[in-house]
């Protein structure tokens, strides 16, 4: 909660920036799964608020948690495992319960990246997503439909036991490469532009300041907290870390400038920053761990050699060995998500990522039916020069149908 003085310094947020990547106690892998929500009978009607209360108070056998996102989207988050393969089961255990309870309350749930069988729709009322929809309709309709019309494929992973950097540069070394390996929402947008990846381009076109990548030619600790202090504050939590009570604001204070200047409400506190960290959606995001944010809902196979090639790329001789082989994609991210592995550079790239991945596989599984997985994988999609969603061509998503954004491809 903001104070009515200047108490907030450099110093201070140092320090929060700084312990995002801190040497973790143990290694911890886990998934955030999201899959679009409509009532059985209406593909138009989203989940109610009593349907969502009643869903978020379920226990899930594996331990996992339900939450939801604004649109009403439901998410999976797995309970942190000691591996990538326990992670992947642990979600396939709890998405079956998590499916059976929604049908329970007459709700199916759909693999799709981009919903564009409905214009977007805000059904959570809490305030920060009140203040999130207001700040992002400033800047177009790129924000609703992030917010109510998406949905994707999370993986969490501690930092490496050894060295807190490795897997935060492997991770953005290898986004572009997986955004174009793994695209699966191929459509238009309204002003007629295709995409390989229309949920990332989504993504893409809001507010660059919060959801572009994080500077790597700095140490990161101090390109996460330059990134942070110029990221706009969008709102003023003024209620524990809930946000359930607060100040909307409007693009144009960027959160340094709130610490140098103040603001009608008072003046910032390291808890102030603390709940801004988590308005901020880099495609890697630090918060004592990584979370890799690129990948778009996928189907369970699918999904599980995305998981796998993740967490074998992040062990420390595959990331050494990708950071030789990769060409670089680092000015590739918009291109992944337009042209897939249609780009020679990213195909290219996606060839030595499946191949390293697959030598160091037993890193990170020892399931006899995971290798065939990532070799069926590679055969069908990689070595084809292709990704998920070109199988569901010519049957896109368009949604010219909708108010919809026109999205950037510079």
């Amino acid at each position: 909660m903001p104070l009515a003085r200047r108490t907030l310094t450099t110093a201070a947020v140092a320090r929060v920036s700084a312990a995002m990547f801190a040497l973790p106690a143990r290694e911890c892998f886990g998934l955030e799964i999201e899959w679009p929500a409509h009532r059985r009978e209406d593909v138009s009607a989203r989940p109610s608020a009593e349907d969502i209360a009643w869903l978020e108070r379920g226990t899930l056998p594996a331990g996992g948690r339900i939450t939801f996102e604004p649109g009403g989207q439901v998410e999976l988050s797995t309970a942190p495992a000691s591996s990538a393969a326990a992670a992947l089961q642990a979600a396939e255990v709890d998405s079956r319960a998590l499916h059976a309870r929604m049908a329970v309350a007459g709700l199916v749930c759909e693999t799709l990246a981009v919903d564009d069988r409905r214009p977007p729709r805000r059904i959570l009322q809490r305030p920060r997503y009140q203040a999130m929809e207001r700040f992002f309709a400033e800047q177009g309709p790129a924000g609703a439909w992030m917010m109510c019309n998406t949905a994707s494929t999370q993986v969490n992973i501690s930092h490496d036991l050894i060295d807190p950097r490795q897997r935060w540069h492997t991770m953005h070394l290898i986004a572009p490469v997986v955004i174009a390996a793994f695209a699966n929402s191929p459509g238009l947008d309204s002003g007629g532009q295709r995409w390989a990846s229309l949920r990332q381009a989504i993504w893409w076109s809001i507010d660059p300041p919060r959801t572009h990548p994080v500077r790597t030619d700095l140490a990161p600790e101090l390109a996460w907290q330059e990134y942070a202090l110029a990221a706009d504050v969008m709102f003023i939590n003024t209620e524990g870390s809930c946000g359930t009570s607060g100040t909307p604001v409007r693009p144009g204070l960027p959160f340094g400038r709130w610490m140098a200047d103040g603001h009608p409400t008072g003046w910032p506190t390291i808890e102030d920053y603390r709940y801004h960290l988590s308005t901020l959606f880099p495609p890697v995001r630090p918060r004592g761990w990584l979370e890799l944010r690129v990948l778009d809902a996928l189907p369970r196979w699918i999904r599980d050699v995305a998981v796998l090639t993740v967490a074998a790329a992040c062990t420390a001789d595959a990331s050494r060995e990708l950071g030789r082989r990769l060409p670089d994609t680092s000015g590739l991210w918009v291109i992944a998500a337009r042209d897939g592995l249609g780009h020679p550079v990213l195909g290219a790239a996606a060839r030595i990522l499946i191949a390293v991945v697959a030598d160091h596989l037993g890193s990170v599984t020892a399931e006899a039916r995971h290798p065939a997985l990532v070799e069926e994988y590679a055969a069908r999609y990689v070595h084809r020069g292709r990704a998920p969603g070109g199988e569901s061509a010519p049957a896109t998503h368009d949604l010219r149908q909708h108010r919809a954004p026109a999205l950037t491809s510079a």
